[in-house]
This record gives structure tokens, sequence and C-alpha cells, in this order.
């Protein structure tokens, strides 16, 4: 029976210091499986809009790893999503630039940087991420367009998605 009432109790009143409550974290296991069934703005999961991606430009793109990370002192848990992008016939490294925040009790998923790049992509729906994707491949392919992306993003007022 006693059991049973601690496991009623909110994870928010169960301190092991007896000190301020902290929100329980997401292991990282739990963090990876909320941000795979997030639902984006685009009313599909993640996943499937990764592997949507994935099927769509085969040569390009393909997910390396999905990793969960927790920093000392934060009240969340930081999920990054690890992708291969690369023109055809060009050798990349994977590269970690998705990211997510991940809190329970509530649970609750949001993109870590929510006004740029590939993770605001990704949340605005399958079509809006591979149109990202397409943007950061020709970033690639071609570094003075980059160079002078990179130097004019500062200043710039629009939203050219």
């Amino acid at each position: 029976m006693l059991r049973i009432a601690v496991a009623a109790l909110p994870a928010v009143l169960l301190c092991a210091s007896g000190a301020a409550a902290q929100p329980a974290l997401p292991s990282p296991a739990e963090a990876v499986r909320l941000v795979r069934e997030h639902q984006t703005n685009g009313f599909v999961t993640v996943a499937q809009t990764l592997a949507y991606a994935a099927r769509m430009r085969p040569e390009s793109f393909r997910v390396a790893d999905i990793r969960a990370e927790r920093r000392v002192g934060e009240d969340f848990t930081r999920v990054r999503i690890c992708y291969w992008l690369r023109p055809p016939g060009i050798q990349a490294l994977p590269s970690c630039g998705i990211g997510f925040v991940v809190t329970t009790n509530p649970a609750h998923v949001e993109p870590e940087e929510r006004f740029s790049g590939l993770g605001r992509d990704l949340q605005d729906g399958r079509e809006a991420f591979l149109r990202g994707l397409d943007r950061q491949l020709a970033l690639i392919a071609d570094p003075q367009a980059r160079n002078l992306r990179t130097a004019l993003d500062p200043y710039d007022l629009y939203d050219d998605r």
C-alpha cells in the first residue's frame, strides 16, 4: 500500500535531498522517444519527416544518430539529430545541427533554434524540411555563396524559406 501511495505522488514532489523540488528529467531513451514522436506543424512526426527526407533525397541526406545529452544544472535534456548532408560525389562527415529541448512533467518538446536553421524547417513540416535541405546543399556546393550568406545573414530582414 505504501508503494502505491509513493508511486501516486507527482515526480516533482519526490526529491532525495529534501531541497526545492525539481522537475523530473527524462531518461535519454525517453527524451529520444519524445522527439521522434513529436508532432510538427506539418501534422507529421519528426521520425516521419526524417524518413520522408531520406526517401526523397537518398543520395544526399541520411540520418546518422539521434542522441540525448544533459548538461549539469539544466532542467531539460537536449536531443541532437545527427545526419549526413552532401552533394552527390562529395564525401561528408555527420553533422549534429538539429537540436531539440525536451522536458517531462509535463512533456514538452521544442526546437533549440526556433527561428533559424534546419530545426526550424523540420518543425514546419516535410516540404519545408526538403527545401531547407536543398538550400543547405546549394550552400555546400558553392563556397562563395556560403561566405556571402554568412556575412549578410545578420542583416537579412526577410524569411527566404
